[in-house]
C-alpha cells in the first residue's frame, strides 16, 4: 500500500485499464454494478474486496462470464484455498476480450485483422483482527493489456476492510482498488491507473426477507458529474442549454442502491439502482425505471448458479452467468 506513492482520482475513459472496475459477478451486476460485502460467502467479492475471503469459500472454484456490451466477452476465474500455518489464500484472473477487428486503409480496403485483449492475475489474502468482527485484505495484481501490436503491463494492488456484526446483521466493507502503475507502455506514455474508493453497507432485516444494500463510490473524487448531452436543450434563441447539475445530482451519483429478497433461501431475487450510470448514460425521455438491474440466485449443496440481466444503455444490455461449485460436498 506504501509502495504506491503517488494516485490519481480518475474515472472511466481517463485511465488505463479500466476493466478492473467492471463487476465481477451477477450478484454484484444485479445489485446495481458494485457492493464490497460478503454476499453469501460469494467468492467473486473478494476480486473487489479481499477482506471478505474467509475459510467458508474454501475449495469452491467459481467461473463468470458476461455477454458484455457490444458483443464482448468478459469474465473470470476465482479459487479459494488455505495455507498451513497461514490461512486462508485465493488466486483469480479477469480477462476481457474485444473480438476480431478489420485492418482498413483509407479507402476502405481491407487487409487482414487482428484481436485485443486484457486480462489480470490477482493473488489476495485476508487476515481477521481477533475479537472484532474485523478483517483486513490485500490483493496484489499483475496486468497484462494487448491493443493489435501495442502492449501494456501493470501491477497494482486492493486493500480492503471489512466489519460483520452477525447478532444486528449488519456487514460494512471498504475497499481501496487499483492503486499501482504501469510496469510498460502502449507508445512511451505512461498512463494513470484507474484507482478508486468505494464503501458499501447492507443490512438484513429482522423480521421480513430482505437485505437493503447501499454503496457509495467514486469516494476519492467528489466532482464525478458532468453534462449529459442527450439531456440539453434550447432556448428561444436556438441556442443549447446545457444539463444543469445541482448538488442533489451530484451526491446521488456517488450513490447506487439495492436488496436482496430472500437472501438466506435456495432461490434469492435481486434489484438494483445505478444513479450515476442512468444520468450519464440515459436518453432524455426515459423513465426512472429504466435502468434497474435484476437477477436471481439458486444455491444448492453441490452448486450455486447466478445470473443478471444490467441494462446499461437504451441500445445495449449485458448478461452475467456465474457457477460455484462445492467440492467439499463431493
Amino acid at each position: 500500500m506504501f509502495f504506491f506513492t503517488f494516485l490519481f482520482a480518475q474515472q472511466g475513459g481517463r485511465s488505463v485499464y479500466s476493466f478492473l472496475n467492471l463487476s465481477v459477478s451477477a450478484k454484484q451486476a444485479a445489485l446495481g454494478g458494485e457492493n464490497y460485502n460478503g454476499l453469501n460467502a460469494d467468492v467473486f467479492q473478494v476480486l473487489s474486496n479481499p477482506a471478505t475471503l474467509d475459510s467458508s469459500m474454501v475449495n469452491k472454484p467459481a467461473l463468470s462470464y458476461t455477454n458484455y456490451l457490444g458483443g464482448l466477452n468478459y469474465g473470470n476465474a476465482v479459487y479459494a484455498a488455505p495455507v498451513k500455518n497461514w490461512g486462508v489464500f485465493y488466486g483469480g484472473i479477469i480477462y476481457l476480450n474485444y473480438g476480431k477487428f478489420q485492418y482498413a486503409d483509407e479507402f476502405g480496403n481491407r487487409n487482414g485483422s487482428f484481436g485485443a485483449g486484457e486480462s489480470a492475475f490477482i493473488v489476495g489474502y485476508a487476515y481477521a483482527v481477533p475479537g472484532t468482527g474485523l478483517k483486513v485484505g490485500l490483493n496484489t495484481k499483475f496486468i497484462y493489456s494487448s491493443l493489435e501490436n501495442y502492449t501494456s503491463s501493470g501491477i497494482a494492488a486492493d486493500v480492503g476492510f471489512y466489519y460483520n456484526n452477525p447478532q444486528k446483521n449488519f456487514e460494512i466493507g471498504l475497499s481501496l482498488r487499483n492503486m499501482g502503475t504501469q510496469l510498460s507502455t502502449y507508445n512511451g506514455i505512461k498512463e494513470d491507473l484507474p484507482f478508486e474508493i468505494d464503501a458499501s453497507f447492507s443490512s438484513l432485516l429482522a423480521h421480513a426477507p430482505l437485505k437493503w444494500h447501499i454503496t457509495l463510490e467514486n469516494l476519492q473524487n467528489w466532482n464525478i458529474a458532468f453534462a449529459n448531452p442527450a439531456h440539453s436543450s434550447q432556448d428561444p434563441n436556438g441556442n443549447e442549454i446545457e444539463e444543469d447539475i445541482s448538488l442533489i445530482d451530484e451526491i446521488s451519483r456517488h450513490f447506487i442502491i439495492g436488496a436482496e429478497i430472500f437472501p438466506r433461501k435456495s432461490f434469492t431475487f435481486r434489484l438494483g439502482y445505478n444513479f450515476r450510470r442512468k444520468a450519464e448514460l440515459s436518453l432524455q425521455d426515459q423513465s426512472f425505471m429504466s435502468n434497474i438491474d435484476f437477477g436471481f440466485g439458486l444455491r444448492l449443496r453441490k452448486f450455486e448458479i447466478n445470473y443478471a440481466y444490467a441494462k446499461y444503455h437504451y441500445a445495449s444490455n449485458a448478461h452475467f452467468f456465474t457457477a460455484i461449485i462445492n467440492l467439499n460436498e463431493f
